[in-house]
Formats: C-alpha cells, structure tokens, sequence
C-alpha cells in the first residue's frame, strides 16, 4: 500500500471563512472556494471576490484555487457580482398588529397594507388603481434586470436589453416579460386587456422631460421608463419603503417561476405574512445591494 511522504499530506477541506472542517461544505456557485454556510459566504464575499473565477461555461472548476478572469463587456462596467440576495432573518415576539402601516406611502395612489399576503395568494397586482399596477410590473421587470445583472452576471433578453446596450429598444423584452404574466393564471388583475398592455407599455417607453419629478403622476414616465436602469435603494427611496424591493422581487419570482440566481422567496414571504397577520415581528437585515 502506497503511503504519502512525510510533509505532503493534504489539510482537511475547510470553510474559507470560518475555517470549520467537520461540517458538510458547499463550493461558491462562481468557484471552488468551500463555505460551511450562506452566512459565511455572504461575509466572505467582500474578500473572495477578489479571486472567484466566474464560470463562463456552466462547468464549475475541479482542484485548483480560483483566479481572477478578464471580461469584455458590452456595456460599461458595474460592480462585480456578489452573491444572490439572501438577507439575515431574526423573529421575535411583537406587540403590533396587523395593518399598521401601509406599503409604499409615495409614488402610489392607494397603497396597500398587507403586500405579502397578497403576494403569497397571487392578488398583489389585483384591486388598484390602473397607473399603480402598470409601475408595478414596470419596476418588477426593471429590478429583475438589474438583479440578474449584478448577482447572475447575465443579460436578460439580451436583444433589447439596456444593459446589452444603450441604443436597444427595451419593449420587446418588457413585452415577453408580460407574456410570461399572462400566462400564469391570476397574476395580472381580471381588468387587464390588450388595450391595457398597449397602456402600460407607452408608459415604460415614455421618455424623460427635463425637470420631471420621480413621484406618481406627471413625472411617472421619468420614474418608469423602460430606458433607465434602476437600483435597490432607489425603489426603497422612491417608494418610502426599505422592504419594497422584496416585494417586487417576489413579484419577479411569480411571474419567472424562479428567483434570481435560483433562490426562492417562500420562507421569507412567509414569514413577512405571518407579521402581516400580527404572528411575530421579523426584523430584516438586507446584505444585498
């Protein structure tokens, strides 16, 4: 029986961050870098960055540690991918109720106090005001650009994407976005229609008038277009709320079928229900972008 010679044995496997070793390890999902946890994958990620090799081809890599890769984009360049968005969840008993406070008090005409009981029983975009249902799905679509962008490293609908290129025309990628609303049954409201569609889209495509203002009404075409990219914490600003872009992330994941990077909101919106109803409060602390 061959032996290993005395200096060469191999250390045990061990999490990058925390350097457990009797512990199931999982590789990053760019890399071979192994993690004990989401947790310490999230923590390590500032630092391993630096050196994840982004899998081009679907293959992860096998032995070797991952080194840093060159890119052409076709766009200029935004900040590297960091992991799927995945926040810390903390439940502790609460003594509000239900319907305390209402989702989004700016830039829509009726807002709703239980978003994720509408979103857990598929209603969210049902019973509002016609220009409120069109920013939904606008900024829906808008986010999940943005989302698959900087946590998938991908371009959606690369053919009239704005991040593929600045001079593309962004419909026909909204329009197979609404597509994909239609077909999931009770998504959009019993009210939508073709007639409908034509006026959510002119929305999206309305350009900017300078000095528009980026609330509802006579500045909702800036706000909206379909040609201007969007950021987490310039929803959560414009909507008045910090848990907005969950929602309309959840919303993406309805529509999609899947979450961006593959996660899947159930246990949060679940959770976020059950505060709705008044079961507990859940404080969120957001570690993505």
């Amino acid at each position: 029986m061959s032996s290993v010679p005395p200096g060469n044995e191999q250390p045990p496997a061990c999490c990058a961050k925390c350097k457990k070793t009797s512990v199931k390890l999982t590789p990053c999902e760019r890399c071979d870098v192994l993690y004990c946890s989401r947790s310490c994958e999230v923590a390590h990620w500032k630092k391993h960055k630096k050196t994840c090799a982004r899998n081009r081809d679907g293959k992860r890599p096998s032995t070797t540690a991952p080194a840093p890769l060159a890119s052409t984009p076709t766009s200029p360049p935004d900040p590297a991918p960091t992991p799927a968005p995945e926040p810390e969840r903390v439940t502790s008993a609460s003594s509000s109720g239900p319907g305390r406070r209402p989702s989004a008090p700016r830039a829509l005409e009726e807002p709703n106090t239980m978003p994720f009981t509408r979103l857990d029983r598929g209603t969210y975009l049902h019973d509002r005001p016609e220009g409120d249902t069109y920013r939904l799905l606008l900024d829906a679509y808008r986010l999940r650009l943005q989302d698959a962008h900087m946590y998938e490293g991908v371009v959606l609908d690369p053919d009239s994407s704005i991040y593929a290129s600045a001079q593309n025309d962004p419909l026909p990628g909204f329009r197979r976005f609404l597509a994909r609303a239609r077909a999931r049954p009770g998504i959009l409201p019993p009210w939508w229609s073709a007639e409908k569609e034509g006026a959510c889209e002119r929305l999206g495509m309305m350009r900017a008038r300078e000095g528009d203002s980026d609330s509802a009404g006579a500045g909702a075409g800036h706000w909206a277009s379909l040609r201007r990219r969007v950021q987490k914490a310039e929803i959560a600003a414009h909507y008045g709320d910090p848990q907005f872009p969950m929602q309309l992330r959840m919303l993406g994941e309805a529509i999609y079928g899947r979450g961006v990077a593959g996660s899947d909101g159930t246990r949060m919106r679940q959770m976020m229900v059950g505060q709705e109803a008044g079961r507990g409060y859940v404080a969120v602390v957001d570690l993505s972008g």
